[in-house]
């Protein structure tokens, strides 16, 4: 496991200054992996434009969905770290779960990078991945640029046939294991959580992938904690259709990453009130870390939405 001390005051002081020199070894984030093999992967394709240091470090910080039958949102990562060789320009693509190509580099790739890509762990697992220009043996080095380094993830239910994806963040305001982007959910002002609409639970399935960003995300087990809310000022809870209301506070903790059901949200009430309607609400951070959440929603083997179909979206600190 990783170490639990979050170092608050050095993240505090990381955040105000903003304004200290730091090695320009350029490092991406991928926000969110999931891997159930053989049925859910996450495709990752890193492309490489130079300058570099001859190797990339990958990190999966990771942990299982579930324990013991819960949702596992409050428990802490492992951590997977591995060094293959680059080169300028290079393009790898991979399969995180190892079920298509065994991890390796797919798509008749010419180069011989020695080795698989995939997380090697037994089991689902959810988790977000680093990628950093390094030397032979792990250790990150300074190239000289803030932008080499770029991604792209497709997350594929290959079983029911349904997909999204997104892009790698790059943070250009420092380019070691932190990552301080803005366009993202921060702490919570009141009417400043952006607004989301949902579908009916009923046939739809809407949850939130959280990924907690700071400070060394490394060697750190960044957490949050998220709730809904409604009208402005800020007021808990969600609206239906029919103008609606429902009044509530259940927020969720969140360490490392996770992907928060809509319903672990809600009270009983509410959810039954919503259940057959859906409606609309906002999504806020009440203490913690900020963190880049994405939207998912999803319906699975139904013949008026031509069987299963996903869609998600990352939500932005904005109306």
């Amino acid at each position: 496991m990783k170490s639990k001390s979050l170092f608050l005051s050095l993240i505090v002081l990381l955040l105000i200054a903003g304004s200290f020199n730091v090695a320009k070894a350029d490092t991406v984030l991928f926000p969110v992996i999931a891997v159930n093999y053989p049925n859910v992967t996450t495709i990752v394709t890193v492309t490489n434009q130079g300058p570099t240091s001859g190797y990339l470090k990958y990190i999966y910080s990771y942990k299982p969905p579930f324990i013991g039958g819960s949702p596992n949102y409050s428990g802490g990562c492992g951590v997977v770290p591995f060094v293959m060789p680059t080169w300028a320009p290079d393009v790898v693509s991979f399969d995180a779960s190892g079920a298509i190509g065994g991890g390796q580099a797919l798509y008749n790739d010419p180069d011989n990078y020695g080795g698989a890509f995939d997380i090697a762990v037994s089991g689902p697992s959810r988790s977000y991945l680093l990628v950093t220009n390094s030397n032979s043996t792990g250790d990150r080095l300074n190239v000289g640029s803030t932008g080499s380094l770029s991604g792209e993830a497709i997350i594929m239910d290959i079983f029911a046939g349904a997909a999204w994806g997104y892009k790698a963040v790059n943070d250009p305001s420092r380019e070691d294991y932190t990552f301080t982007s803005a366009n993202l959910l921060t702490s919570l002002e009141p009417g400043d959580a952006p607004r989301f609409a949902f579908f009916p639970p009923a046939i739809w399935t809407t949850r939130f992938f959280v990924t907690p960003i700071g400070a060394d995300m490394y060697a750190v087990d960044l957490t949050t904690t998220i709730a809904l809310y409604r009208a402005n000022p800020v007021v808990s809870g969600i609206y239906g259709r029919g103008a609606n209301a429902y009044s509530f506070y259940v927020p969720q903790f969140v360490r490392c990453t996770a992907a928060v059901d809509l319903r672990d949200l809600m009270d009983s009430t509410a959810w039954a009130g919503i259940y057959y309607t859906g409606g609309w609400g906002r999504l806020g951070i009440v203490s913690g870390s900020a963190a880049y959440i994405y939207k998912l929603e999803y319906v699975v083997n139904n013949y008026a939405y031509g069987g299963t179909n996903n869609n998600a979206y990352q939500l932005s600190a904005v109306w």
